[in-house]
């Protein structure tokens, strides 16, 4: 008997590598092995759409595909999302819904009284977005007749050095955009430890690996059971009251900063006038911020460099923002730390033609008055930096070359509509 499997072990190798080296073959020869292509028919083939509820990338990435390309793009994690979100349902007098209400008329409507401008503009903002996750947005989404002209991309310490991140594969985006964009130069960086880059490599080596993903096809792949770092436990949709859908007090910040579950239209919805609150979160960042050099640093650096990259070879010009903080917030971190992030910021915008704003201790906010925590702004917070943002958009000749100039009428649903009134498109 033991010579019998003695002699089936030699086979059953050659017959696996034989089976590879098939499916390599005809994995080159059809083009199999590149990036998927993303578009609204995959993404709606996903059972998120049945469902109607998915994870916050899935609802992104849908939103975006659905409507006309934007002239202009915010990028930026919970920090960006509060600012842009809330001053803009205060703008539209209305609640609106973190899934898919994210055109920002409000930085729209700026540009077109200070520099006769009007163009569309889209909130890509998501809750625990790392750096790494803007450049699988911008990969995976940022193509052909969806290529934006201007990326603005809000930037903090936490999106670089947040201390419960393993990894940048252990983002929601990650998972679901990873097989869109070619990651290969920054696969070494991707991963906390040999165990998650040697798997990289094999499913890159051995077709037997990538079967399921040959099924799929370019429909993105699910998270359910899934671990992620905004989602550690995989849950579901949350169990909520459907009949309820006013907007509570205590669910505005996790509405802005992103469930850790699948969510439904008419959750998460931003209020357009709640009274000023204030929750003081610093010992959520004490732990965030415990070691100033993590792991995943190296790794976060790596990402933005080559996402300045990438939209430079796009063409999309972009606007980098050093997002504000409050004082008790930044101390959190030595003042060696900022002073190397923000060289690394400039000198990478220099050499990739972004423009760097630096606004991390700027005095134009002020702590009384703008915070709804030591680090996210509220509604008169996030007005104050959308004009901000607004002007020095303004200052950039070359960046608003491309962009329209504001008329009477704007185009929605193909359909042109008179006045500076009209409603909003989404």
């Amino acid at each position: 008997m033991n010579k019998i499997h003695l002699r089936a072990f030699p086979a059953a190798v050659v017959l696996f590598a034989l089976v590879n080296v098939a499916l390599a073959y005809g994995l080159n020869a059809t083009g199999a092995n590149k990036p998927k292509q993303l578009t609204l028919a995959a993404v709606k083939s996903s059972n998120y759409e049945t469902r109607g509820e998915g994870p916050w990338v899935w609802w992104v990435a849908r939103t975006y595909l659905s409507q006309p390309a934007p002239d202009v793009v915010i990028l930026g994690s919970s920090q960006m999302g509060s600012a842009v979100f809330s001053a803009e349902a205060e703008h539209r007098g209305v609640n609106v819904d973190t899934c898919d209400q994210r055109e920002v008329t409000r930085l729209s409507e700026i540009l077109s009284h200070t520099a006769g401008l009007n163009p569309r503009v889209f909130n890509f903002a998501m809750g625990g977005a790392m750096a790494s996750d803007h450049l699988l947005v911008a990969e995976s989404l940022f193509k052909g007749d969806h290529k934006p002209k201007v990326a603005i991309i809000g930037v903090n310490p936490r999106d670089f050095i947040d201390n419960s991140l393993p990894s940048a594969s252990a983002t929601d985006c990650f998972h679901f955009l990873e097989p869109y964009a070619d990651l290969h130069n920054l696969a070494r960086v991707s991963y906390n430890d040999n165990f998650g880059y040697f798997d990289y490599l094999i499913k890159q080596k051995l077709p037997l690996k990538q079967i399921t993903a040959i099924i799929r096809g370019d429909t993105p792949p699910s998270l359910a059971n899934q671990p992620t770092f905004t989602n550690p436990e995989a849950k579901g949709v949350l169990n909520v009251d459907k009949k309820e859908k006013k907007p509570v007090d205590t669910q505005v910040l996790q509405a802005i900063s992103g469930s850790a579950q699948d969510v439904k239209k008419g959750q998460w919805l931003i209020p357009h006038s709640p009274p000023y609150l204030f929750m003081d979160n610093t010992a959520e960042y004490v732990k965030r911020y415990k070691k100033a050099n993590p792991p995943c640093l190296k790794g976060q650096e790596a990402y933005f460099a080559e996402l300045l990259s990438y939209l430079k070879s796009q063409n999309i010009k972009t606007i980098v923002v050093g997002m504000p903080s409050m004082q008790k917030n930044r101390a959190l971190l030595p003042q060696t730390f900022w002073d190397e992030f923000r060289d690394y910021l400039a000198t990478n915008c220099e050499r990739n033609g972004a423009y760097f704003v630096d606004l991390f201790d700027d005095k134009r906010f002020v702590e009384t008055t703008h915070y709804l925590d030591t680090v996210h702004l509220n509604r008169w917070g996030g007005a104050q930096l959308l004009s901000i943002i607004a002007d020095e958009l303004s200052k950039q000749k070359e960046f608003v070359a491309g962009l329209p100039k504001t008329d009477n009428t704007r185009t929605i649903n193909n359909e042109s509509i008179a006045g500076k009134d009209a409603p909003i498109w989404h």
